[in-house]
Formats: C-alpha cells, sequence, structure tokens
C-alpha cells in the first residue's frame, strides 16, 4: 500500500514537472521576446493571449555633487527623506505580538516627527486601532472560508477595504526643511523592529517608507545665496523636481549634475517590469565643487557683519575676504533684515551693483596719476581751501579728485576711455549665475556727468569688481580675477581627473609699478589722518608716541565711499556705506570689503569697523595657525623657551623623553644635557624689570603679562621678537 501511494506521488510530482516545463517553453515562446522588450511597437500596446505589452521610457539620473568647503567640509549635499504612512495590513499576525510591545516606542517616534499631533492622537489611531484592525480582518478571513458565495464575496470585500486602511505620518514638502522625516527616523523604526518575522521587509513596523532626495545646507553661517537656491516645479509626470538657478548651483550645474541614463520599462497590464539589459547600468554621480571658502574665515565674517548690523539697524549688508596673490574667496557673507532678524537671503556681492561713492575714487586717482599730468603732491581746488592731491583723496574731497581727472583728461569720454583701458568693464565671469558686470556711462558731454563719475556716481559696479581692483594694488598692480572655486572634484575618488583652478591673471599690470606705490601710501593715509581713522589699531598709534622709533605701517590700508541710495531715480537720505581695504598693509595677504545698507551713517564709522574687526581676528587666527603648524622638533632632543609644566609633560612622554624634575603645576624652560634628559627651570618675574620672552609662544606670553594686569597687542605672524611696555600695556611684535 506504501508503494502504490510512493509511486502515486511520484506521477503527480513528475506529472506537475512536465506540465510546469511546458508551459515554460509555452510563455518563453508565445511571450518571451515581448518580456525582453522587443517586438512591441514604439507609443502602442500590443495584446498577446489577453495580456497587454507596452514600452514606456525613462530617465535615470546619477546623484547630485556635493558643494564643500576649501578643507573639504561638506557645505550642500543631497539627503534623503521620506513620506512615511503606517499600515495596519502590514502587521502580520505573526508579528502582532512584536507590535503591540512596541507600540509606545513607535509612537515616541512619530511624535518626534509630528510634533503638532498629540500622543493621545497615535494611541487611538495606532495603538488601539491595531487590535481591532486585526478583529475585523480575522471576521474577513472567515467570511471567505464560507461556502456561501454571497458571503465569501462579503468577506473578499471586507478584506480589500481594510488593506486600504492608513495613517499619514507626514509627507515631506521639498519646499519645507522644518518638516521632514529624516533617515534617522527610518533608522530608528527600523532598529526598533529589528526581530521582525522577515528582516529584509521594508514595512518594519507596519510602515511604508517612500525614499525621495532634497538639496540641503548641511553646514550653517555659509552664504546660500552664493552657494545656490533652487525652485521647486513639477516634471512631466506631475513629481515635484528641484530646478538650480543661481549661485555656484546655477553655474556649476553641468558639473554637479549627475548623468543622466535614457531607460526603458516594460509594462504588462499595467505591472511595471523592469528590463534585463538595464539591470547593471547605473549612472555616474555628479562632481563635487570644491570652494575656496574658509570656515573659520567665513564665521569671523559673518559675526563681524551680522554685529555691526544690529548695532546700527541697517537694512543690509555685504562682506568679502580675499586672498590677496591667489584671488580666492576666503569669505563671503549677505544678511538681510528679515522679521527683526538678519539672515542669508539676497546676494548683493555679484548679481547686484551699486553706486561705489568714494571708494571708485581709487580708480580715479589711479588714472589722472598714469597721464603723468598730476602728481599726488600738487596742489588741487577742494571744497575747503587748497590741498594736495594726496590730501584730496585722504579726506575724499570731491571738488579735489574731479580737478585732478579734468586736468588729466579733460572730458568724459577720454576719461571712460581710460577706465576701459584699465579694465574696468572687463567680465570678470564670476562664478555664479546672473552676475552682473560694471556699467558705465561715457557717451555724454554733461560735465555734471563727468565729475559724479570721478567721485563715484552715475555709475553702477558690482561689489565683487570693486574688490578685484582693490586686490590688484594690493597685488602690487598685478589684477586677479576673484575665485569661488578650488577644484572640481570627480566621483569615485578618481583623483586624477580633478579638474584644479589656477590663479587667473586679468591684467598683468593695471597700471605703472610708481603709480601703485603712490596710491599705496595713500591708502594708507586715509587711515593714517584721513576718513577711515577708526580702522587705526593699537601698534599703530603707540608708536606715534614712540620718538625713538620711525613710525611702522597701520594694520589696514583703504578708503571709504559713501554713496545717498538712488530709489526709482531719486536720492534719499539713507546710505551705501562701504570700505576696502587690504592687510596688513606692509605685506598686503587680504583684501576686504565690507557693505552697510540703509543707515544713515557714514562709511567711516558704518563700514571700517567692520572691516577692522575681520581684521584683527584674521591676523589673531593666522598667529595661532602658525603657532600651531611650527615645527618646534628641529632634532631629535628639543628644547623649549617658555611653556606650562603639564603641557611639556604630556609632549616629552608622547615622544619616548625623559624628563628631570619638571614642575608640572608652572611655566618653565627646558635644555637637554648631555646625556639627552630634559631639564627645567621655573620661570618667574624678576622683581624689577620684565624677562625677555623672545622665541616664545605668543599666547603664553599674553596669558602671563595680561596676568599681571598688563593690556597686550599683537602685530605680526611666528614667535616673540620684542616686546614694548607703556604704562601696563604690553605691545608684542612677532616674526617667523
Amino acid at each position: 500500500m506504501f508503494r502504490i501511494k510512493l509511486r502515486l506521488l511520484f506521477f503527480l510530482l513528475f506529472g506537475l514537472a512536465v506540465w510546469a516545463s511546458i508551459r515554460m517553453v509555452y510563455i518563453k515562446g508565445v511571450f518571451g521576446k515581448y518580456y525582453k522588450g522587443i517586438g512591441i511597437p514604439k507609443d502602442s500596446t500590443i495584446v498577446v493571449k489577453n495580456r497587454a505589452f507596452s514600452l514606456d521610457n525613462l530617465q535615470e539620473q546619477g546623484r547630485r555633487g556635493n558643494i564643500c568647503s576649501d578643507d573639504g567640509t561638506i557645505l550642500v549635499a543631497n539627503i534623503y527623506i521620506y513620506d512615511l504612512y503606517w499600515y495596519p495590513s502590514k502587521v502580520s499576525q505573526a508579528d502582532s505580538a512584536l507590535f503591540m510591545n512596541k507600540a509606545d516606542s513607535l509612537i515616541d517616534i512619530f511624535c518626534q516627527i509630528t510634533p503638532e499631533k498629540s500622543r493621545s492622537y497615535y494611541e487611538t489611531k495606532v495603538k488601539k486601532a491595531y487590535p481591532l484592525y486585526r478583529e475585523a480582518y480575522n471576521r474577513a478571513e472567515a467570511k471567505i472560508k464560507s461556502k456561501d458565495k454571497n458571503v465569501k464575496a462579503e468577506g473578499l470585500r471586507e478584506k480589500a477595504e481594510l488593506s486600504k486602511q492608513k495613517l499619514l505620518i507626514r509627507v515631506s514638502g521639498l519646499n519645507n526643511n522644518k518638516k521632514w522625516v529624516r533617515q534617522r527616523h527610518i533608522d530608528a523604526i527600523d532598529e526598533l523592529f529589528a526581530e521582525w518575522s522577515d528582516p529584509r521587509s521594508a514595512f518594519k513596523g507596519g510602515c511604508q517608507k517612500d525614499k525621495r532626495f532634497v538639496r540641503r545646507q548641511l553646514s550653517g553661517g555659509f552664504p546660500v545665496s552664493v552657494l545656490g537656491m533652487f525652485d521647486i516645479k513639477p516634471d512631466k509626470y506631475g513629481v515635484d523636481e528641484m530646478v538650480f538657478h543661481s549661485g555656484l548651483e546655477g553655474f556649476y550645474n553641468n558639473e554637479l549634475s549627475g548623468e543622466v541614463i535614457p531607460k526603458q520599462i516594460l509594462k504588462v497590464n499595467n505591472n511595471t517590469i523592469r528590463l534585463r539589459k538595464n539591470r547593471h547600468i547605473d549612472p555616474n554621480d555628479g562632481k563635487n565643487v570644491i570652494t575656496t571658502i574658509n570656515s573659520d574665515i567665513q564665521r569671523i565674517t559673518k559675526s563681524a557683519l551680522e554685529k555691526q548690523l544690529n548695532l546700527l539697524g541697517a537694512n543690509f549688508g555685504a562682506a568679502i575676504v580675499m586672498e590677496v596673490k591667489t584671488g580666492e574667496i576666503k569669505a563671503i557673507s549677505n544678511l538681510d533684515l528679515r522679521n527683526g532678524r538678519y539672515v542669508e537671503k539676497n546676494e548683493h556681492t555679484m548679481i547686484e551693483k551699486y553706486e561705489p561713492g568714494s571708494t571708485f575714487k581709487m580708480i580715479s586717482l589711479i588714472a589722472a596719476l598714469e597721464t603723468g599730468k598730476i602728481d599726488t603732491g600738487d596742489i588741487v581746488h577742494c571744497e575747503k581751501g587748497d590741498f594736495s592731491l594726496a590730501r584730496a583723496f585722504e579726506i575724499s574731497d570731491n571738488e579735489g579728485l574731479f580737478e585732478a581727472v579734468k586736468r588729466s583728461y579733460g572730458d568724459l569720454n577720454a576719461f571712460g576711455f581710460a577706465l576701459k583701458t584699465m579694465g574696468l568693464t572687463l567680465n570678470l565671469n564670476l562664478e555664479v549665475s546672473r552676475a552682473q558686470k560694471p556699467t558705465l556711462k561715457t557717451r555724454t558731454s554733461s560735465l555734471a556727468d563727468f565729475k559724479n563719475i570721478t567721485h563715484g556716481y552715475s555709475i553702477n559696479v558690482p561689489p565683487m569688481y570693486m574688490l578685484a581692483y582693490y586686490n590688484a594694488i594690493a597685488n602690487d598692480g598685478v589684477y586677479i580675477r576673484p575665485r569661488l572655486v578650488k577644484k572640481i572634484e570627480n566621483p569615485n575618488f578618481d583623483k586624477d581627473n580633478d579638474e584644479v583652478m589656477e590663479t587667473e591673471i586679468v591684467k598683468e599690470q593695471l597700471c605703472s609699478y610708481k603709480t601703485v606705490k603712490k596710491v599705496q601710501k595713500c591708502l594708507e593715509g586715509v587711515v593714517t589722518h584721513g576718513t577711515a581713522r577708526r580702522v587705526r589699531d593699537a601698534l599703530y598709534l603707540a608708536s606715534l608716541h614712540d620718538t625713538t622709533r620711525e613710525p611702522i605701517a597701520p594694520l589696514i590700508a583703504g578708503k571709504t565711499g559713501t554713496a545717498y541710495q538712488n530709489i526709482g531715480g531719486k536720492y534719499v537720505q539713507t546710505k551705501n556705506s562701504s570700505f576696502i581695504g587690504y592687510f596688513p598693509a606692509d605685506a598686503p595677504k587680504y583684501t576686504c570689503y565690507v557693505l552697510i545698507s540703509g543707515s544713515t551713517i557714514d562709511a567711516g564709522a558704518a563700514a571700517a569697523p567692520v572691516c577692522k574687526e575681520i581684521a584683527e581676528k584674521l591676523i589673531a587666527h593666522l598667529n595661532d595657525f602658525a603657532q600651531n603648524n611650527q615645527n618646534n622638533v628641529t632634532n631629535k632632543y628639543p628644547s623649549c623657551a617658555l611653556a606650562y609644566g603639564q603641557d611639556l609633560t604630556c609632549f616629552y612622554q608622547t615622544l619616548g623623553m625623559k624628563t628631570h624634575q619638571l614642575k608640572e603645576n608652572a611655566f618653565v624652560k627646558t635644555q637637554v644635557n648631555a646625556e639627552n634628559e630634559i631639564h627645567s627651570k621655573p620661570f618667574d618675574f624678576p622683581q624689577k624689570g620684565m624677562p625677555s620672552f623672545d622665541g616664545c609662544n605668543v599666547r603664553d606670553v599674553v596669558f602671563l603679562l595680561e596676568k599681571k594686569g598688563y593690556k597686550t597687542f599683537v602685530r605680526g605672524v611666528g614667535k616673540v621678537a620684542r616686546i614694548e611696555y607703556a604704562e601696563k600695556k604690553a605691545y608684542i611684535y612677532l616674526k617667523n
């Protein structure tokens, strides 16, 4: 009997195998080519044996590249967001106990995502609803098993309706970054239900998670208007997509965009099937854009600008810091007043342009000096008397500069031609979408226009162009294009094909070297005894009272510019106050532009102090950087001029060196003996006079002097070279 049953089972299985084989051959013979996407007419449907085949085209795009700071910190990137739903039907009977045990924790996550919803709401909609759903589902299942066709049909309808039940948790709007379901929420849900019966299930906890991505600035404090913005627009399928139109996002859109690959999908009775030929074809990701922006300098610049705007209550402000030799933009900030706060909103430095006011007088001065018909020592008629041209520039006298230009050129056409020859209207190809160029009004015989242009009216210039011109003077006449990008980095770490941006020289020599030196001296004069006296630094002021030494150069050299705002063709009482300067004045490393708009205060009091704060903090930052990067270990056994004992103990122990009676709770000096042992000598102030700090670390010296009640002022980069004392003030000079 057993053998008969075994034979029957064998023939049954054999019959099923034969039937399956015949069925497979039939399907392959009748439908095979259609399932491969072959033989289906374009833009039409073919019906074969009650199966409707059609092809549809779609485009798959690689991930958009990142925008990074100069050290590789990601500033802007694509992040995944989700639309989140909860389906009771996705919680199987096998997982019911686990779900109910974890329901409170799941509700905690839902409340994090939607804090506007109460916990009791989710208690009702999730925790209490699921047992009710399970009871209804079991009743429907029982009806389906009934032999009564009507009851069975009713059970099927009830089950279908139950499967449609869902609770919307959050739809993540692309244009609202405060209401997103983030990756961390999804990870928390998946981790909560790690013991789910199907570990590969996409519906752990009964949650449906529809993934998409959004472009987001990851690091705060950076200029969103410069990095780039986008609009949300529906594509041809009605799905929201981002359209990039401004800033670096717009300018480098082709590089940032991922590769687009056209693909075909097969639809069989409206069910989508991915064709095999597409399975291993993936688009390349977009390239990364590495900017020149430095995180530390950006923080310093934005902080100084924001503080001054809050003090003045101005409409908006902008500040730029540019590296003199390379043209790299190390910081750029645009702050607009919105609802009582200053926020990054609009781009004022490259896609807007303004009448520059008296900062333009430097360009007028260059043009006049280049003719050789006038010099800085020549007397010109000014509004309050007759002064040298240099003094007229220092006090920003309109009449004096106009007379100098008129003597040199005679009329506006000749002056305008000279400005163009100097490169004022050259396109700098700034790396943001919709960047503007200067507009220069020269085709007119109006004497008023001629006069206005010499002191910065009747001409509109983007701030970045003005900065580039001043940077050329700081750079001894070499006119460099401002750069926002250091490198275009290929995806997948393909370093060999990275595109490194080089310094681009617009004009080898903006003007003669002789003129450059004269203009530099005039710009220093504006600071030392002109309209920018507020930016004089403490060390320069101290040097004025020291008759035993030659006066030192000020920290900053630059020019103020105040222009009344032109609104609707009429000038109003509010002003655009600007200051452009470079520092250190005797060895320029950075050029800085500051604009304060909408106040009633002149540039010397409104914009210049911002540049001073940026310069002083940036020089201090450079000192710290130099100190941290100096390699004091010139030989195997280094000594130390001055340091805190505890720090030295850690340092020498790390090097594996022996220390002999090194006091950890005091400042010490160290020496190395013949046996390569470290011997320390306690540091203390003598009873009379001051100790020598030559070669010491400036931070330790500042700490010790301020502890003794001295107010310290630091100039230079490197280690302490000399210190001058006066009335509880210590002026510390550094040298590499």
